[in-house]
């Protein structure tokens, strides 16, 4: 996975970020040899932009400022009793948040302990400006308190308004977010709903009508800040791995194919750098009808090689800019009537979520 970032990183046509709830120093350890890389620490709390050089220090960015940390220890004491009295389960503490880990305790004592812990901070921190999480209970569970204010929801806007301070880019045309729990929601469900702006606004241009309201199950977030960063055109793609109640409007089923997935992505964005597109194909049919006879006969010898490679034949007439679905319309007759599956747009990759309210209502 780490070789496959690496190489997206490298296109400078992309910006990859990583946000993660891991801390500064794990994160850092592990994908500070990625040159381009972006990474969020703990949600959000901690931002560290793209370094172009391998192994420079990075600089990191707090995105809220420090605030009363009193809590902290009231949420210790409180989480050491349901520490004492479940077995397998313990406290981790970070630079901005306390955890208690239920992960190795019996899976459904687990869970109870730990909705009981919830309501319990609820009431004791409701005075503190703290948020209180319950995420990863595929994985075992936490119960997580942190301050309000940070989730990776406002840390994806943050990147989106800054992006233009610390890049040369003018606006962002292509977006795709992958997540695969809870915590990951808040960052699906924005940039879900900048990619509704988007369409929404192409539709009122087109005088269409606009798209059907969300669902009442999505967190609706002003997004309407981005806009100006934003183009018109941008594709906006949202993805959680595993089929499930989500944001995302999207889904993988597992982490083998979130690293297929991401491996198709590199292949993409190299073989414009070393290989003809197969878009290129399309130029074969343009010029020599002899050329075209030869093929058909399966007379492509030396010589056609050279003048198909030629790069004034390749480049001549092309416009690169030609959708896949329109390919087999520069082809001959014969070809069109048995034309090549192609993929049109990513969305045929990704499997989509089918919005079923009432499937929602049981499982929220």
């Amino acid at each position: 996975m780490i070789e496959t970032i690496t190489e997206l990183c490298e296109d400078k046509r992309n910006i990859v970020f990583i946000v993660s709830g891991k801390e500064r120093h794990s994160l850092t350890r592990t994908l500070n040899e990625t040159p381009n890389l972006g990474l969020a620490a703990e949600h959000g709390m901690f931002i560290s932009w793209p370094a172009p050089a391998r192994g420079q220090k990075r600089r990191w960015e707090t995105l809220v400022p420090d605030q009363d940390r009193s809590w902290r220890s009231i949420a210790i004491t409180i989480m050491e009793v349901y520490s004492s009295r479940t077995h397998g389960s313990y406290i981790e503490e970070t630079e901005m948040k306390v955890l208690w880990q239920y992960r190795d305790a019996d899976p459904e004592f687990g869970y109870l302990q730990a909705r009981e812990l919830e309501d319990h901070l609820s009431n004791v921190l409701n005075s503190f400006s703290v948020d209180i999480l319950h995420g990863g209970v595929e994985e075992g569970g936490y119960v997580e308190v942190r301050p309000k204010g940070v989730n990776k929801g406002v840390v994806a806007i943050h990147i989106l308004k800054n992006l233009k301070k610390k890049s040369t880019w003018e606006k962002i045309d292509f977006v795709l977010v992958l997540g695969d729990d809870h915590c990951d929601e808040p960052m699906l469900s924005v940039m879900r709903q900048i990619g509704r702006r988007v369409i929404d606004s192409r539709r009122v241009k087109n005088h269409e009508s606009a798209l059907s309201p969300m669902l009442a199950t999505m967190t609706l977030v002003d997004v309407s800040s981005c806009d100006e960063f934003i183009s018109s055109n941008t594709d906006t793609f949202t993805c959680t791995v595993g089929k499930k109640p989500s944001a995302a409007a999207n889904y993988l089923h597992d982490v083998d194919e979130v690293q297929e997935f991401l491996d198709t992505l590199t292949k993409v964005s190299t073989c414009d750098q070393k290989y003809y597109s197969s878009v290129d194909l399309r130029g074969l049919f343009s010029f020599d009808h002899s050329l075209q006879a030869n093929i058909k006969r399966g007379l492509f010898n030396n010589e056609c090689h050279n003048v198909v490679r030629s790069t004034e034949i390749i480049n001549s007439g092309l416009s690169r800019s030609l959708s896949m679905g329109n390919f087999n319309k520069n082809f001959s007759p014969e070809i069109q009537r048995h034309p090549p599956k192609v993929s049109a747009n990513l969305y045929e990759f990704l499997t989509t979520i089918e919005d079923d309210e009432e499937e929602e209502a049981l499982c929220f």
